[in-house]
């Protein structure tokens, strides 16, 4: 009997290396060697010639030009950090909002969690190409729009936002906060289907009898919430926001990576634009690492 586990245990661990084997032959042939060569060309200066492509050591020059003299880059590093963590921030408050409203019980439930997850289908391939082009999706070429009726409306709209929060006497940061969101809207739902599944099956994985315990206790629905829901949907909370930052790295409204490309192809300096690449990556590593870092103390994991 015990030989017979065993068996079916080895089995299970095979079919298991074999089931991610593609993965595992594209990361070991096809991922790491060209993240070895992109480091490499990091620390050179890169010309491809009629004989192929010819390296000039070029040491730190690349790091130094892209910190001390690119003030384009600069500038495309802050905004592109400092959106990604804002739009994490709206997208988590937006998905858990909708996974709360998806989890109760309502006509038409199942059609509205497939109209939430459609745009997950949609970012892919041509679709997300004609969408990521296509100016009407762009609510900053809705609002600077300079003729039609309709990019009118949408700067109007713009400015009678911004004054309002201005009149309600609230500080700046949070008044730009606001018209980032609402400016940004589409990003924030396109991007926010996948978040939204985890959040709500994580919310129907919580045992009912503990809400039961807890309105015999005379709990109310804000110390449920606090007390039991909050704690216990902690780790996907992490799970989605390593995801989101993740999933926005190559987000094409931050700059950062057509500026890499066009650096790389357009201007023909391809070490240079190696060596922004790898910014870019230590700067996502860092908000990552500083998001497990402060969610690492903070999350709650249930004893079987």
């Amino acid at each position: 009997m015990m030989k017979k586990k065993h068996r079916q245990s080895r089995w299970r661990t095979w079919t298991g290396y074999l089931f991610i084997s593609p993965f595992l032959i594209g990361v070991a042939f096809i991922f790491l060697p060209s993240l070895i060569e992109s480091f490499i060309f990091s620390f050179h200066d890169v010309k491809i010639e009629l004989e192929g492509m010819v390296q000039t050591l070029a040491g730190w020059e690349n790091y130094r030009y892209a910190f001390l003299v690119d003030p384009d880059y600069r500038v495309l590093l802050v905004n592109g950090a400092r959106g990604m963590v804002v739009d994490t921030i709206l997208i988590m408050i937006f998905s858990f909002f909708v996974a709360n409203i998806l989890n109760q019980k309502f006509i038409g439930r199942s059609f509205a969690r497939t109209v939430f997850f459609l745009p997950v289908i949609l970012a892919t391939g041509i679709v997300a190409s004609i969408t990521d082009n296509a100016d009407i999706f762009n609510p900053m070429a809705i609002t600077t729009t300079t003729t039609g009726q309709f990019g009118q409306a949408g700067l109007t709209t713009l400015f009678s936002l911004r004054t309002f929060l201005y009149q309600m006497s609230l500080n700046d940061t949070v008044s730009t906060a606001v018209i980032y969101a609402v400016n940004n809207t589409y990003n924030i739902v396109n991007s926010s289907g996948v978040q939204i599944l985890v959040f709500l099956a994580a919310l129907q994985s919580i045992s009912p009898s503990i809400f039961e315990a807890s309105k015999v206790e005379g709990a109310s629905k804000w110390e449920e919430f606090w007390k039991i829901t909050f704690p216990i949907i902690t780790p996907m909370i992490f799970v989605n926001i390593v995801y989101t930052i993740i999933d926005s790295f190559t987000n094409p409204i931050y700059g950062i990576m057509a500026y890499i490309r066009n650096q790389a192809f357009g201007a023909a300096r391809i070490g240079y634009a190696s060596a922004l690449s790898w910014i870019y990556f230590m700067v996502i590593l860092l908000i990552l690492g500083l998001s497990s870092w402060i969610f690492s103390r903070r999350m709650t994991y249930l004893e079987n």
